[in-house]
């Protein structure tokens, strides 16, 4: 019995070992959707906005910039993703969870 048991708990070291060694998975996806936001990362799965994560730099958003002689102005950056455009995942092991990283 004992035998077992070792040999179990070697199972779940190197079970854990592999999942720490890696993280998460780089996933290549396509924008099907602009609003609400959906993803398409192979033949049957749809991503939805819920399961995004989208950084600040993929959206339209405004910022402010100074200008010398002009002062502080807003200005709108349209950076938003677009039907069609390919975008680069992030996936957490085990999760359902993703963050787009780039785009191409």
């Amino acid at each position: 019995m004992a035998d077992v048991e070792w040999i179990e708990n070697i199972k779940r070291i190197v079970i854990q070992a592999i999942e720490a060694g890696d993280p998460c998975d780089v996933i290549p996806g396509t924008v099907i959707k602009e609003n609400p936001m959906e993803i398409q990362i192979d033949q049957k799965t749809i991503l939805s906005n819920l399961q995004v994560i989208l950084p600040k730099q993929f959206t339209d958003h405004a910022e402010v910039m100074n200008i010398p002689g002009m002062g502080e102005v807003s200005v709108t950056i349209k950076n938003g993703l677009k039907t069609g455009q390919m975008v680069l995942l992030l996936q957490k092991r085990g999760g359902q969870q993703y963050v787009v990283i780039g785009t191409w």
